[in-house]
Formats: C-alpha cells, sequence, structure tokens
C-alpha cells in the first residue's frame, strides 16, 4: 500500500492539478453523462421509496411482523460494520467457479457462464485508467441504479460481489436474483452506440478458464501493470499457456470485492488473465477481447 501510495497515488494526483485534467474531463464528459446517470439514480430511489412505503403500510396491517423485520434490519447493520475488516464481504453472492489449481502466487479457476450488466469507463480508443474516478464513478452508479430499481420491471435485485472492471474499458456487475427461472428486467437507459457512458447493457459472460492473482491496497493503473507483470512471468515460469493470439495485448479482468469503507490493508483485489485449457472448453472466450489492439505484451 505505501507503494501505491508513493509511486501512482501522490504523482497522479499531482500530475492531474498541475495539467487540470480532471476539471477538463468533468466539463466534458458530465453534460452528457449527468442527465442519464442521474435519471437512474432517481428512479432507483423512487423505486427503493415505493418499497419502503409498501413495508410500512403491511406493517400497519400487521403489526406482528414488525420485530422481525427489525431484527433482520439491526443483523443488516452489524454484517456491514463487519465488511470494514473483511476482505471478502459477508452475503453476497459471487460468479460460480471451480478451483483448478495453485501456483506460486496465484490460482487456475473454471467459472462458468453469468449475466452480467455492463457500463463502459472508456469510449473506443481511449486509454482505460484505473484512477479516473469521473467515468468510473458514472459507471458505477448507473449499474447499482439498475440493481436497485431503475430497469423496466422497477425490480430490485441483490447486489454482488466483485465488481470487474476489464482492460477493454468496461464496468460489470454479476447478476443473479431469487427466481432463477425469470429473466433479468431490461436497462432503461441503453446503448445507442458502442461504449456509451452512462448507459447500462446486459451481456452474457462466457465461460472461462482464468488465472487469477489477489493483491490489497488500491486499484492503480501502476499496481495494475506490476501484478500483471507478476503473474504473467509466473505463469510463464509453470508453461501455463495464455489464452491470447500471438503478439496480441494481453487482456486481464480487475475485480474489486469490497465496499469504499473497508480498510485499505484487508481489501480484496484480483487481476485475471485468460489462460489455455487443456481440451480447449473455453474457446469463447475469445470473444471477451474483440476490438483489442495487438502490440507487444
Amino acid at each position: 500500500m505505501a507503494r501505491q501510495l508513493s509511486s501512482d497515488i501522490f504523482p497522479a494526483l499531482a500530475e492531474s492539478i498541475r495539467s487540470q485534467e480532471m476539471p477538463r474531463r468533468l466539463v466534458e464528459e458530465l453534460p452528457s453523462v449527468l442527465p442519464k446517470v442521474g435519471g437512474q439514480m432517481f428512479d432507483a430511489f423512487s423505486t427503493q421509496a415505493k418499497k419502503q412505503l409498501e413495508l410500512l403500510q403491511g406493517d400497519l396491517l400487521d403489526p406482528s411482523r414488525i420485530p422481525q423485520r427489525i431484527s433482520k434490519q439491526t443483523n443488516d447493520v452489524f454484517k456491514e460494520a463487519k465488511n470494514v475488516f473483511l476482505e471478502t464481504p459477508l452475503g453476497l453472492a459471487e460468479p460460480e467457479y471451480e478451483l483448478v489449481m495453485k501456483g506460486l502466487g496465484y490460482e487456475i479457476r473454471d467459472y462458468k457462464g453469468y449475466t452480467a450488466a455492463v457500463a463502459s469507463i472508456a469510449k473506443v480508443g481511449e486509454k482505460v485508467s484505473m484512477e479516473d474516478v469521473t467515468s468510473g464513478g458514472a459507471a458505477f452508479n448507473a449499474i447499482a441504479s439498475y440493481v436497485f430499481g431503475a430497469n423496466v420491471e422497477k425490480e430490485t435485485l441483490p447486489m454482488t460481489t466483485p465488481v470487474t472492471t476489464t482492460s477493454a474499458g468496461e464496468m460489470r456487475f454479476f447478476l443473479t436474483k431469487e427466481n432463477g427461472n425469470t429473466p433479468f428486467p431490461a436497462p432503461l437507459a441503453q446503448e445507442a452506440r458502442l461504449n456509451e457512458k452512462g448507459a447500462v447493457k446486459l451481456v452474457e459472460v462466457p465461460p472461462a478458464r482464468l488465472a487469477v492473482s489477489r493483491f490489497t491496497g488500491f486499484v492503480t493503473d501502476g499496481e495494475v501493470a506490476r501484478q500483471k507483470d507478476a503473474l504473467m512471468a509466473s505463469l510463464a515460469m509453470d508453461e501455463v499457456e495464455l489464452d491470447v493470439p500471438h503478439g496480441a495485448v494481453v487482456p486481464y479482468f480487475i475485480f474489486q470485492y469490497n465496499p469504499p469503507y473497508t480498510i485499505p490493508i484487508v481489501r480484496r483485489n484480483e487481476i485475471a488473465i485468460p489462460v489455455r485449457a487443456p481440451d480447449d472448453s473455453f474457446t469463447g472466450i475469445s470473444g471477451e477481447w474483440q476490438g483489442e489492439e495487438s502490440s507487444e505484451n
């Protein structure tokens, strides 16, 4: 964490202030992104307020259920308080995977396919930055609003973990629901053009075999680069073959499991790289990286 602060966060903050990059981005992007995200957040707030009113009306009709609801709310508060100190939050579903093997500082996992709500943090051709608070915050709020009821059905979905960021410039939430036989509700603000910021779309993430390495602290561009290099070096030493065309940029996922208030030293962050299975059973993963430019790793 000290390395992240001294090598990444403080220098990046100083450069942003010097170049006035952040104010420029705000002026350029807020007029187009804010109305969409703000509208989605208002819809989500309205949906939650309506649900609370329905609960209150139910309590008035049946006061006997009030103690049980208060007990549940109290347990939820205690659970959130514990998450300040936990590397993996309590009570949140995450994508299913099977552990294939463990290497030195990494795991190989076979992930099952799943549905995700996706928003863009970078336009086509724009550099993806983990330190872009404006774009990252807009994407997070857009998807969170969808989950909390800003959707066609005004349906609230469970919060899940981790929040996934891809090297292609997308943020993803794994989706699940109590009734798994019904389709997920359609988003209100959907993409009208590729990588449109503030819009939400639903995608089917294919099964994948991923090499995953864990790290704590903050997710910065510098730390991502260091973790990626270290993971690729470990995979090369163990002769694990990457599921990437020769000469292409090696793509990655960043998994962030914790709420913002978790103390940095215990935060669970992971970087994942697609690797090849012996039977090539995960060839669908190649579709994840269409549009990536070819260059040296």
